[in-house]
């Protein structure tokens, strides 16, 4: 699956949070696989490909945004998941 369709697809992480009220764990360990994947690449290239890019631009927004909609479980591990992915990003700097 790609990492697009991982966040906003049909079946993707976002979607699932949108529309269910609720913080899918396996799609978001998932994610951060990919994230984790591809850190040393995009480093050692210096870019990210523009199509995951794109994909991390809308979680990290989706996510960080936050929702009134939210319950409160699913507003708190939604903060917790901004700050593991900024953990992944800071990576791509060391």
């Amino acid at each position: 699956m790609r990492f697009f369709d991982m966040v906003v697809g049909e079946e993707g992480l976002l979607v699932e949070l949108r529309a269910k009220d609720t913080f899918n764990e396996q799609k978001f360990e998932n994610i951060t696989g990919y994230l984790n994947e591809q850190l040393n690449s995009w480093k050692v290239g210096g870019a990210i490909p523009v199509a995951d890019a794109v994909a991390l631009f809308h979680l990290i927004d989706a996510l960080a945004g936050g929702s009134r909609f939210w319950s409160e479980d699913v507003a708190l591990r939604v903060e917790d998941a901004v700050l593991e992915l900024q953990d992944l990003i800071n990576a791509l700097e060391e």
